[in-house]
């Protein structure tokens, strides 16, 4: 079932607290603030706040998919706080206490989610975590990987007041990268203590996945159980997410092909829109899915991706870039001006805007691209420099353009890896 998934969401919040939704309006409104000032603040101090950033993510979290608001308070004060200590370095050493990196995080995926990233920049490194990742015990072994997963697919929000969403993408898509990419999965499998990432517990996630993709639209996602009954949720991050780790390896491509074109007009997290409106980051969620899906369409699909992908291109060039290569952060969809950067490259580097070898969809030349990405650069040359986010868009500018940047390709996995956590929670 899909239609209507916020109704089941609301009533189910609204059934656990009656007065959930004039609370978690007050909290969000405020978290909105706050957020304006951790932008200001990175901006003047031109440093990145980790632990601030971190406090933020799970405050926005616990106002996003939980009714629980003696804890959002106290976050909300520590985040408060925090702004007024300016040497955060500390968030980026890995924990002695239980190997995560994840240092203001209670939640699994939260540490998960930081810790992921620290290992794709370790295995690029060479150099072993110093300490054992004792968090990852809920998902050690294959049968407990199954069963975690098995509980957070389903949220009971009505009971627990909290919706699982955030959570079971967040560890499906560190699993998936764990399993699925082959350097991170031969360095776990030597230097990473805490998991043992075998053959067996690989096939035990493609297991689990093959069996939760919904047999009818080829999508996943999150379900519900609401007045005894289960609602099941497709969902395109998580349809992504899981296309994307697995390169295209995925079953049900023709249901995958066809929900994707009927869910253009939808609402992100079902479809395309976020407010009604196009945004790059979904836009280059879609242009991938019909990457790895173009060998599996017919020639009428082909010829409607290449008029949608088309479409998206003229809205990113006309209405998401001004002329002087800077992208609009449209609606508030995205946390900073770098996150909105990287995601406009990414969409432009995905459709092949730089590279014709990467046009997959189309024959088309484009003369201004050149001039583009001169614009786009000498725009990203005026940011923080340090910022992850502007120095993985100037290695996918400079990659696409053919020109070279000091970034490598694992700092776009930690930039891409840290706005999916931000864009989960801002999904519902």
């Amino acid at each position: 079932m899909q239609a209507g998934s916020n109704c089941v969401i609301d009533q189910g919040f609204a059934t656990y607290d009656r007065q959930y939704r004039d609370t978690a309006r007050k909290y969000r409104k405020a978290l909105r603030s706050l957020a304006g000032s951790l932008r200001k603040l990175s901006t003047f101090r031109k440093t990145s706040l980790l632990a601030s950033q971190q406090l933020y993510i799970y405050a926005k979290w616990l106002a996003r998919y939980t009714a629980y608001w003696p804890e959002l308070d106290g976050m909300v004060a520590r985040l408060e706080d925090s702004f007024d200590h300016h040497d955060q370095s500390y968030v980026g050493r890995q924990s002695p206490d239980d190997g995560s990196w994840g240092w203001h995080y209670q939640e699994f995926h939260h540490k998960f989610d930081a810790t992921i990233v620290r290992l794709h920049e370790l295995a690029a490194a060479r150099r072993a975590p110093r300490y054992a990742l004792d968090f990852l015990e809920p998902v050690s072994t294959p049968q407990k990987m199954r069963d975690y997963l098995e509980h957070l697919r389903i949220s009971d929000i009505a009971t627990t007041g909290r919706n699982q969403r955030d959570e079971y993408g967040g560890v499906l898509t560190c699993l998936a990268q764990l399993c699925f990419k082959p350097t991170l999965r031969a360095y776990a499998e030597r230097h990473v203590r805490g998991i043992k990432l075998d053959q067996a517990y690989v096939d035990c996630l493609a297991d689990f996945l093959d069996e939760s993709q919904n047999p009818e639209t080829g999508y996943w996602g999150p379900w519900y159980q609401a007045d005894g009954q289960i609602h099941r949720y497709d969902d395109l991050s998580y349809t992504f997410h899981i296309v994307s780790y697995r390169k295209g390896d995925v079953k049900r491509w023709p249901e995958i092909i066809r929900t994707t074109f009927a869910n253009r007009t939808a609402e992100y997290p079902l479809g395309w829109l976020a407010n009604g409106e196009q945004n790059n980051h979904n836009n280059y969620d879609v242009a991938k899915i019909f990457r790895f899906g173009w060998p599996h369409m017919s020639c009428e699909q082909r010829q409607q991706a290449s008029q949608e992908i088309a479409c998206m291109l003229e809205w990113c060039l006309r209405f998401a870039m001004d002329e002087e290569g800077r992208f609009v952060c449209e609606g508030g969809f995205y946390n900073s001006p770098a996150a909105c950067s990287y995601f406009g490259v990414s969409f432009l580097d995905e459709v092949g805007y730089f590279d014709k070898g990467k046009r997959f969809w189309t024959q088309r030349t484009f003369p201004g691209s050149a001039r583009d990405a001169m614009r786009i650069g000498h725009h990203l040359a005026e940011m923080d420099p340090k910022d992850p986010g502007v120095m993985a868009a100037k290695w996918k500018l400079g990659h696409g353009a053919g020109t070279t940047e000091p970034c490598p390709p694992q700092t776009v996995l930690r930039v891409r890896n840290h706005h999916q956590n931000a864009r989960r929670i801002i999904a519902l």
